[in-house]
Parts: C-alpha cells; sequence; structure tokens
C-alpha cells in the first residue's frame, strides 16, 4: 500500500511540474503569470507592475490642518463634492458639517434623496432643500416633529401659503404661522384660525398697523 501511495506522489509531482517527454528527453513546460505556456520560465514575458495612483486633489484635503475648532479638511472635501458632484466624498467630512455637504449637493443636483446619505443630519438637509428649492414636499422627509414644524413654517413665510401652516402639529407653532402671514399679507381673516384668544387680539392688532398705516 505504502508503494502504491509513493508512486502517486510521483506522478502528481511530474504533473505539476508541468513535464512532458518527447524523443525520450523530458521537456519541461511552464505556465506564465499570463497564461503562457513556455519551456523556460525566462521565456515568460514581463509581468506589468500596477502602480496605484494616487488622487491628488483627495490627498490634498486628506493633509488640510485641524485649527482648534476648524477642520479645513471638511471644506475641502466639501468643495471637492459639489465640483465632481459626487456624494460618496461627503462621508470624509465629520458629522456636524455632513448635512451641508449633502443639502448643497441635493440643491446643486436637484435631487433630494441625495439627503437620505447624511446620517443622523439628514433632517438638516431635508429642511434646507426645502427652504432652497421651495420644495414643501421635502419638509415631509423629516421625522423629528420640532424640525418638521419649523421647516413648514419657513416654507409658508416665504411661499405666503398659509395652508401650509395647517400641517403644524404644534399649536403654539401654528398659530403663530397664522399671524405671521397675517401681518405680511394684511389678512385679518388668518387670525381668525387661531385658537388662542391672547394671540389673536394680537394678530388683530397688527393688522391694524399692516402697511405702515396707523389705526
Amino acid at each position: 500500500m505504502k508503494v502504491y501511495f509513493l508512486l502517486f506522489l510521483s506522478v502528481v509531482a511530474l504533473f505539476l511540474a508541468g513535464c512532458v517527454q518527447t524523443g525520450g528527453q523530458v521537456q519541461r513546460e511552464y505556465v506564465c503569470p499570463n497564461g503562457a505556456i513556455v519551456a523556460n520560465v525566462s521565456q515568460c514575458p514581463p509581468v506589468q507592475q500596477v502602480v496605484e495612483q494616487t488622487d491628488p486633489e483627495m490627498k490634498t484635503c486628506e493633509e488640510m490642518p485641524d485649527v482648534e475648532n476648524m477642520h479645513f479638511s471638511d471644506y475641502c472635501y466639501m468643495g471637492l463634492a459639489y465640483k465632481r458632484e459626487n456624494a460618496s466624498i461627503c462621508k470624509k467630512i465629520s458629522e456636524y458639517q455632513k448635512a451641508s455637504c449633502y443639502s448643497g449637493l441635493a440643491v446643486l443636483k436637484s435631487d433630494v434623496t441625495l439627503c437620505d446619505g447624511a446620517g443622523s443630519q439628514k433632517n438638516n438637509c431635508y429642511s434646507t432643500y426645502a427652504t432652497q428649492k421651495d420644495d414643501v414636499t421635502a419638509c415631509d422627509k423629516i421625522t423629528e416633529a420640532y424640525l418638521k414644524d419649523s421647516c413648514y413654517s419657513q416654507y409658508a413665510s416665504k411661499a405666503g401659503d398659509s395652508t401650509i401652516c395647517e400641517k403644524i402639529k404644534t399649536l403654539n407653532s401654528r398659530e403663530n404661522c397664522y399671524s405671521n402671514l397675517a401681518s405680511s399679507q394684511c389678512d385679518s381673516s388668518l387670525c381668525n384660525k387661531i385658537a388662542n384668544n391672547n394671540t389673536k387680539e394680537q394678530c388683530l392688532r397688527n393688522i391694524q398697523y399692516c402697511g405702515g398705516q396707523t389705526p
């Protein structure tokens, strides 16, 4: 049994070495890295070395210094993300600056879905996008109640659309939304949507001075 085993190993070794027998002589064959079969390893074509190319702009951002609370690398990466319109670069930015990177790029490309990559800062990204692009549907994506109400309020004020005030869940914020629009539009009917009597009366008094007129 031992003899057969040794014989088997000899056959395997001969096969792996790529040996063939021609005219009574043993000729070795070699398989080159590129797959070519040659008689001698020296006949293999030279192996091309793959040299890793360093992105000079990314390297510049990486080497930017941090001075106290100023992370210059963040601004460098942000500018590069805008230049290349590449949201993946925003991932290299510190957490508190991520919203600015993603929201700026989202506005630039008119694509609110880019805010989804902002992680814990995506709500701020949605809010900025809504204001910059006049797109109230971005406010709908915000999951934090206070920030969502603030987003609706800012949009309503900028767009002059009182129907958006109805979306605000917090009572005080909703009534302030109506009051602000009533003053800016000189529309007393908006004051009547306010439930709190003191706030409503103040709203009506403000209307009296609307347009610089005195009562």
